[in-house]
């Protein structure tokens, strides 16, 4: 028998495994929170739960090996072993990789789904041991998959769960171990993967402004206006009234002294239309029952109640005696709370709250699944009075321990996120709504299945079927209210998902005018707002969500501002030449690529590059911050963080331009204002004002239009 190896054995050893053994052989990988006992060697499935440290992965993860063919199920069962044990010795490759050494359990997984669709088509070709394996083995694999019509990266990745098979091969008997993959020598790999087609440009794509502005300010609705009402709805719904009067007799007993009294006063009793039975009003048991100071499971068992209630008619409303606080444009928002609709507008609030809380925060989905009660803090700043929330939380993505390798359990974030009042307000609403849950977003806040795990988090596809359910029921809201203009858009691009949230934040803040001060306003951290430089998000946590969308926000406008001129576009102003050098810079530099990682930080930082257009002022400026009439108190020396405060605007300043592009925004205010004018309900001195609005927008055309002239 050969010895058992430690993580840190030499890569000599070859492993040996008894049937008995744990799968897991250092026992600090276990999760504390994990009770059950550990799966051994021997076993056909391989539950790999005792491994997850985070709430944010639901559901058992295993691997079932009686899923691989026969000859290849002990080489298998090495190989995982070897996976969850002993480090990858990555090093021996001959080219560099950013490929973690350890895996976590979810790649594990993914790594054994490889490794089955590989044995088993070596088992169809007759091959039944990994030492069998050749060069024409792996061409005829290759081929195999190219045929399959996968992408590079999908390919890569199936190649590559064979080249950790080749790296563990010190580990292995003779017959377990594969001859060096060909794919791995540099000259042949891109043969075999096809030319590289990455670009650093987030492909993930926003939601449509339409969509995600009617979704929000529903989202904020329901924390706001709605929540304190649900949240009355559910305590009650879960806290039966007492009936002393009842005491002593059993359920049935009460229900038919409740049978006989309606029977004897207005033989109408609540009823309800159940969802598998849409057409037909049946009785409200549970409401009766729970009228009657009953939990709801004593009344499913108690069965038919045909015999009880006999002729008596269910044609009553099942409303719980909840007054309704919340408004719609100074109208209850709904005439009483449905004691069936009570689950259902518990997880709708519930939603409602996370895409509060993911979206003004900008967190990575998975961070915002993982807050917990009591991570939102809220202090005083003694230096401005103003009042800040924080939020504490972990990060996952690049929580990494010494050697490289993902920390499962993640690691606390150095720096709170910063958030405004709507975000404080959602998390206070779910702290309220599950106060017996440690988790911020309990999976069992979503869904209407029972014997959910408590200690797991909502998972990103149960956010999206609840948002649906969400924009579903606003929608309807907004035509009951005769409101239209308040219904939510389906969005071209699919569904809202969790990880579209943190793309349209930077969208927006980028795309829209004034994005960037809007920023500035919501977290309060732009001082006069008057700068938005990557320092001054750092608090706020978002800093690595811009500068990609910065840059290509930039590129799109300096882009089309480069075919405006070569279509012979006109330019006037004091910085029309800053402007046009400005422009061709661009188009020589970077027109017409993909921006990778690198070039995006060069256009974000070249100064002749930072050209802003102001649609509200109808000028562009090219930011030079010595000559910016803007920052009275303006710093001479050249900060990249710096920008225009697009609020203050000077007519006289040195940075302006005007393009024909501006001055056709101009030429529509002065066609608009004349349409103001014509109103004969219009008071004089208002129309005094307008009247000499247009004169000073004319005199911006006709000195864009003869310059000399009007000097």
């Amino acid at each position: 028998m050969r010895a058992r190896i430690s993580a840190a054995a030499p890569a000599s050893t070859t492993v040996a495994m008894s049937d008995s053994d744990p799968i897991v052989l250092d026992k600090t990988r276990i999760s504390p929170s994990h009770t059950e006992p550990i799966s051994r060697v021997g076993d056909s499935r391989w539950d790999l739960t005792p491994l997850l440290h985070k709430p944010t992965v639901a559901g058992s993860q295993s691997i079932n090996f009686d899923t691989f063919p026969p000859c290849f199920r002990s080489a298998a069962k090495r190989l995982v072993w070897l996976c969850v044990n002993v480090p990858t010795p990555v090093e021996d490759l001959e080219r560099p990789t950013a490929t973690r050494s350890q895996l976590s359990v979810g790649s594990i997984i993914v790594y054994a789904g490889f490794m089955r669709l590989w044995m088993t088509w070596l088992d169809g070709q007759g091959i039944r041991r990994l030492d069998g394996v050749t060069d024409d083995v792996y061409r005829r694999y290759c081929s195999e998959i190219a045929a399959d019509g996968l992408g590079r990266e999908s390919r890569a990745n199936r190649l590559f769960a064979i080249t950790r098979c080749w790296l563990y091969g010190p580990y292995l008997p003779d017959t377990d171990t594969l001859i060096r993959p060909y794919w791995e020598n540099a000259l042949t790999r891109a043969d075999v993967l096809g030319d590289v087609k990455w670009s650093a440009e987030n492909r993930t794509p926003p939601i449509h402004p339409q969509t995600m502005s009617a979704l929000l300010v529903w989202a904020i609705r329901f924390c706001t206006d709605f929540s304190a009402d649900i949240i009355a709805a559910t305590r009650t719904k879960s806290n039966p009234p007492h009936r002393p009067d009842l005491d002593g007799l059993t359920s049935t007993e009460r229900f038919g002294n409740y049978a006989q009294r309606q029977g004897t006063s207005s033989k109408r009793i609540p009823g309800f239309y159940p969802a598998n039975r849409p057409d037909q009003r049946c009785v409200a048991k549970q409401f009766i029952g729970w009228q009657l100071g009953l939990d709801t499971d004593s009344v499913v068992h108690l069965g038919s109640m045909d015999r009880i209630f006999g002729d008596l008619d269910p044609v009553d409303e099942a409303v719980l005696s909840v007054p309704i606080t919340g408004t719609i444009d100074t109208r209850p928002w709904t005439g009483g709370i449905n004691f069936y609709d009570v689950d259902n507008l518990s997880r709708l609030l519930a939603t409602a709250a996370f895409i509060v809380v993911a979206y003004l925060t900008g967190m990575r989905g998975e961070e915002c699944r993982a807050l917990r009660h009591g991570c939102c803090r809220t202090t005083l700043d003694e230096k401005t009075g103003q009042t800040r929330h924080l939020i504490y939380g972990h990060v996952f993505k690049s929580a990494l321990d010494e050697s490289g390798n993902a920390l499962p359990a993640g690691s606390e974030r150095d720096q709170p996120w910063q958030a405004i009042a709507p975000v404080a307000k959602a998390i206070e609403v779910m702290e309220m709504l599950h106060p017996d849950s440690d988790l911020l977003f309990p999976l069992r806040a979503y869904t209407p299945l029972p014997n959910t795990d408590a200690d797991k988090s909502v998972h990103p596809r149960m956010i999206r079927d609840r948002t649906t359910d969400l924009i579903s029921w606003c929608n309807t809201k907004a035509e009951e209210f005769g409101r239209p203009h308040e219904s939510i858009p389906a969005d071209p691009d699919g569904p809202v998902v969790v990880k579209r949230f943190r793309r349209t934040l930077a969208w927006f803040i980028y795309r829209q005018p004034g994005g960037r001060i809007a920023l500035g306003i919501q977290y309060g951290h732009l001082r006069g707002h008057s700068t938005d430089g990557y320092g001054s998000r750092v608090a706020s946590g978002l800093r690595d969500v811009f500068p990609m969308e910065e840059a290509l926000a930039t590129a799109e406008y300096l882009e089309a501002a480069a075919t405006r001129l070569d279509d012979g576009e006109s330019v006037t102003g004091p910085a029309a030449q800053r402007y046009r050098d400005g422009v061709r810079l661009y188009h020589r530099q970077f027109g017409g690529r993909y921006l990778t990682n690198r070039q995006a930080a060069a256009l974000n930082a070249n100064p002749r590059l930072r050209i802003y257009d102001n649609s509200e002022q109808f000028v562009t400026c090219c930011y030079d911050q010595s000559k910016a009439l803007c920052h009275p108190a303006r710093d001479r020396a050249a900060r990249v963080e710096a920008s225009p405060d697009v609020t203050n605007c000077q007519t006289n300043c040195g940075n302006i331009a005007r393009t024909d592009r501006n001055i056709a925004a101009v030429e529509a205010a002065i066609e608009h204002t004349c349409g103001e004018i014509a109103n004969p309900a219009i008071p004089l001195p208002l129309k005094v004002r307008l009247e000499q609005r247009i004169d000073n927008l004319q005199r911006v055309i006709d000195h864009h239009r003869n310059p000399e002239g009007c000097r």
